[in-house]
């Protein structure tokens, strides 16, 4: 009798170790599940921050490309000359650099007018277009990770 006494009471021991050790593994298991939860958030986050902050840089650097086009629109009309040229693969290289870095125009001229991709400048009467056409693109818009870094700026077929 003594000895299944002892028996049951080290199966008792046994039973409460291996419930004790059973939470404990739930738990670490909870826990190792939250961490990597947590840290898959945080690349999120980290991802969403480095795009607004991308996105801010490139909208900074856009102006810049419209001083560039607005000169090459000028160079067209003038004589060859080298600083022009040079000016004009300074633009190609922004340009380029804006593809690479997911930057997209976004095309206007000749499309229906979409608000959310163009911002419509002014109204223009026309036989030749029909009404609701953008007519003339007067500011280039683009996307970027197919959002509206900036809205085309255009005139409208009325």
């Amino acid at each position: 009798m003594k000895g299944e006494k002892k028996r049951e009471k080290i199966k008792k021991i046994i039973e409460d170790c291996e419930k004790e050790k059973n939470d404990y593994l739930d738990g670490w298991k909870r826990a190792k599940a939250d961490l990597v939860n947590y840290k898959k958030e945080e690349l999120r986050r980290t991802e969403r921050m480095i795009d607004r902050e991308k996105e801010r840089m490139l909208t900074k650097i856009l102006p810049v490309l419209d001083n560039f086009q607005r000169a090459a629109k000028e160079a067209e009309k003038r004589e060859e000359d080298h600083l022009i040229e040079g000016f004009l693969k300074i633009k190609e290289q922004i340009e380029r650099f804006l593809k690479e870095e997911g930057v997209e125009k976004i095309d206007a001229e000749g499309k229906e007018f979409d608000p959310f991709y163009h911002e419509a400048i002014e109204t223009v009467d026309s036989e030749s277009q029909e009404s609701g056409i953008v007519s003339e693109e007067l500011q280039r818009g683009y996307l970027y990770k197919n959002q509206v870094l900036r809205p085309a700026k255009v005139k409208v077929v009325n």
